[in-house]
């Protein structure tokens, strides 16, 4: 995400959009009575004029915001909520319904009443994401591989490969050839790729990659795991493999975080509070240590984010949908792990 310009004083940004990821963060950012400032296309029919008749004009418009849409497969995040003001004057009608589509490349400006600390986190680790390296994973064995990218956001399963063969085929070394080929085309704009499964499969395809794509192979890093399943790329997340490589990913710190919670809840230690009310009450105590928080419950309630920080609670907001946001979720959406008991 590229920052241009922050007024704080008119609490209002300019932002250029880099990547989809950064659709997405904006998604998270862009809250109901928000105003958007952008261009936009917009029909202008003379007198008389209706339906798709007329001339598309291009303008500038201030939209008072109702919702935000991410629209994956196009890559834009379209922001629909009712005009305010516009240029050229003679094109734009106040108080109709628009939309704006945010695209990759192009500079918008986000004004709010206030930018809180959920709001600002998000546009630094929009900053941050941009520079991380992508990670490819792929988990496989002789019949089957499962590739996924791994972002911000979550992971992302994009393609399940069959070899279509087995070690009692005849035409099997041709066949697992043509499958390591495949999957190299997959892998081969890459920065990062983690390759894992069960057995010497991940080997072969190393070695087969050193031999026929030798220019590769510094990009792929080799690790074990018990299933080329889905689960198998959960599995390496979970053992911290990916930690290794990639140093900020949040999707592992989830799994850290929640599991912290499990533990505790597991030991019935008392160490572990559940909800706003609860957490602001151990806060008042200063027994508050850390915070877990879902980003809806972040948006909802951001005034939490700012209290608990002022007393240097540590505050992880889950944001990727996984399985830990899942567990978070069934415990509430918002937990507090206790420095020491209160009561």
């Amino acid at each position: 995400m590229k920052i241009i310009r922050f007024d704080q004083r008119n609490n209002e940004m300019k932002i250029e959009p880099e990547n989809f990821e950064d659709l997405w963060h904006l998604m998270k950012i862009i809250d109901p009575g928000d105003i958007v400032i952008g261009k936009t296309i917009r029909r202008f029919r003379s007198e008389g004029q209706k339906g798709e008749s007329g001339e598309k004009k291009e303008v500038t418009i201030e939209l008072k915001v109702e919702r935000a849409e991410l629209h994956k497969n196009a890559n834009i995040l379209r922001v629909i909520g009712v005009i305010l003001s516009g240029t050229p004057e003679e094109y734009v009608q106040k108080g109709s319904h628009h939309t704006i589509d945010i695209e990759i490349g192009y500079t918008y400006k986000i004004k709010k009443e206030k930018w809180n600390s959920y709001h600002l986190d998000r546009i630094e680790d929009a900053k941050k994401s941009g520079k991380r390296p992508i990670l490819r994973i792929v988990v496989l064995d002789d019949k089957l591989a499962n590739v996924a990218t791994l972002r911000s956001y979550g992971v992302e399963f994009e393609f399940e490969l069959e070899s279509r063969t087995s070690k009692r085929d005849d035409a099997y070394e041709e066949k697992i050839q043509k499958f390591f080929a495949e999957l190299t085309k997959i892998i081969e704009k890459s920065n990062k790729v983690l390759v894992a499964g069960p057995g010497f499969t991940a080997e072969a395809f190393r070695n087969y990659i050193k031999n026929k794509h030798p220019e590769l192979l510094k990009n792929i890093v080799i690790e074990h795991t018990s299933t080329a399943e889905k689960s198998g790329i959960y599995e390496l997340i979970k053992s911290g493999t990916v930690k290794k490589i990639i140093k900020e990913d949040r999707v592992t710190l989830e799994f850290e975080k929640i599991e912290k919670v499990m533990t505790e809840l597991g030991r019935n230690s008392g160490l572990v509070v559940k909800g706003i009310e609860e957490i602001k009450e151990a806060n008042s105590y200063n027994a508050l240590g850390e915070m877990l928080i879902l980003d809806e419950f972040a948006r909802t309630h951001p005034e939490i984010l700012d209290e608990v920080a002022e007393k240097g609670v540590e505050i992880t907001v889950f944001t990727s949908g996984e399985e830990p946001w899942k567990k978070l979720q069934k415990l509430g959406g918002v937990v507090g792990i206790l420095r020491f008991k209160y009561k």
